[in-house]
């Protein structure tokens, strides 16, 4: 049994929610609480925390405070950044669909805040590090959170962004390290990006957001197909850890970035190259043999069209791939499939996927050697006509990017595309960048389960009894309210007596 190499961590952030049915009635919420932290600044955050997850938020009305110590939800208050916002969640209730990324935003560090601080992260990242064991001969844990890096992390500022990564000057691997360097193998890297995307799938799940539909990008797929029920999580585990090491003992290859529609690349194919996904109206991506990837390069580049190589080892979704075909067939025979639960669309379509694509053991050979039909999936997804709130689970940012460009995608939809995973380049905390985004969320109307988002160790009860935290309104200002409400129901009554008094 694997034995984490670092103790949980109390969290550093905490996730402050507050409702009411009136405007007057959050405000004046909001001045309680502000003032119960400043006479109480002793009581654990997390024990509020616990009091205001256990409040009723069915309210029309909501606020929520993202913070880590009681100054920070003063400044808040006081520069309005606590918003109000209507739920609507009974007129137009939010539609969450989760988008998978495949690989290559994947990085050192990746969800070291999630996996420090949330057990149940943790829990579920170590059930397939264990499953992958026999796979990689190596923990996971062990290659993506290195003792050394996470000793080195303590000088890397808190905030902020490197600029050098984010431009790109700097390579996606240091060579020089072994371990970061192994996360770049296909055998590694695939596995690897699973996990991830699989145990925060689940968390946002324990935390209330239940998907109605999901989207996978190339190995995304995977993890959208296990989300929905058509993979059990130890058959998913053995398919993509054998298909990464299949695909890794293929010849190598190259893919190209190409600003063109998918029509406008079809003189470029031939033998040695082929399409590889179609992610854009005008964004494909080609792959193929190196030699032909690098002539097809310069072609473009003297016909003034910028490409650009992507750092990749294979050809993915291509002619490249058929040499691991048949294994991966066999493979994907000996395994039991399920309808799906959850709908989620199609790499090979671009379309739903039917009951009898998800059950067909040949569909994963498909899935690995034809393009990702990126494009049409969002084609499908988006001219529904739905309120959906795109959650990109995963690292990096790109699917939010490629649906933002959609011509079916409007600006004032720009708001409900959402990133649970930081940049490689941005220092920003991982659980406060989660919970940045979880916050949107709710505000935005999606209802969630507080107690299971609640900070470890922190729903229970405290052995030192704590002043009460009562949100309900002061005496004062609860007596001025009725004394107002009571003489708006006898100017009431005094109109009603008079308009009668005229109809005689």
């Amino acid at each position: 049994m694997h034995i984490p190499h670092q103790s949980l961590q109390q969290p550093q952030w905490y996730l402050l929610p507050l409702t009411g049915s009136t405007t007057t009635e959050l405000q004046q919420k909001s001045i309680v609480l502000s003032r119960y932290m400043q006479q109480y600044p002793h009581v654990p955050l997390g024990q509020i925390a616990s009091v205001l997850g256990q409040e009723k938020t069915e309210e029309a009305f909501r606020q929520a405070a993202l913070i880590n110590n009681a100054a920070d939800l003063t400044a808040q208050l006081a520069a309005n950044e606590i918003k109000q916002t209507s739920a609507q969640a009974t007129t137009q209730p939010p539609r969450p669909i989760f988008m998978f990324p495949g690989i290559g935003d994947h990085y050192v560090q990746m969800g070291r805040g999630l996996y420090d601080t949330i057990p149940y992260f943790r829990e579920t990242f170590d059930a397939c590090d264990a499953a992958l064991r026999p796979f990689l001969n190596q923990s996971l844990t062990s290659l993506l959170y290195p003792q050394e890096t996470a000793n080195q992390a303590k000088s890397t500022p808190t905030a902020g962004f490197d600029l050098a990564a984010m431009l790109g000057r700097k390579p996606a691997a240091n060579t020089e390290n072994e371990q970061e360097a192994r996360l770049q193998e296909t055998a590694v890297a695939h596995p690897l990006v699973f996990s991830i995307e699989y145990a925060l799938a689940k968390l946002l799940q324990q935390w209330g957001i239940e998907p109605d539909g999901l989207i996978g990008y190339s190995l995304g797929e995977y993890v959208a197909a296990t989300i929905a029920g058509v993979l059990t999580l130890k058959d998913a585990l053995t398919l993509v850890a054998r298909r990464a090491q299949l695909i890794q003992a293929l010849p190598p290859g190259k893919m190209l970035a190409v600003p063109l529609s998918q029509d406008k690349v079809i003189p470029y194919l031939n033998q040695k190259v082929s399409l590889s996904a179609h992610n854009g109206d005008a964004l494909t991506i080609l792959a193929g043999e190196a030699e032909a990837i690098l002539a097809v390069q310069q072609q473009l580049q003297k016909q003034q069209v910028a490409c650009r190589l992507l750092d990749t080892t294979h050809a993915f979704h291509s002619h490249m791939m058929q040499g691991a075909v048949a294994d991966l067939t066999n493979l994907a025979q000996t395994i039991t499939y399920a309808a799906p639960q959850i709908p989620y669309l199609s790499n090979v379509t671009g379309t739903w996927i039917t009951v009898k694509q998800a059950t067909d053991p040949t569909y994963w050979a498909k899935h690995m050697c034809q393009p990702v039909q990126y494009f049409s999936m969002l084609h499908n997804l988006l001219g529904q006509g739905q309120h959906y709130h795109l959650i990109e689970v995963g690292p990096g940012q790109s699917l939010g990017a490629f649906v933002k460009q959609h011509p079916q995608c409007k600006p004032e939809q720009y708001a409900s595309i959402y990133p649970t995973m930081r940049y490689s380049y941005d220092h920003q905390d991982d659980h406060w960048f989660l919970l940045t985004t979880i916050r949107k969320l709710w505000l935005s109307g999606v209802n969630l389960q507080w107690d299971t988002i609640l900070p470890n160790g922190t729903n229970h009860h405290s052995a030192n009894p704590l002043p009460a935290l009562q949100l309900s309104l002061p005496q004062d200002t609860a007596s001025s309210q009725k004394a107002v409400q009571q003489k708006d129901r006898g100017e009431k009554r005094r109109q009603n007596r008079l308009r009668r008094r005229g109809s005689r």
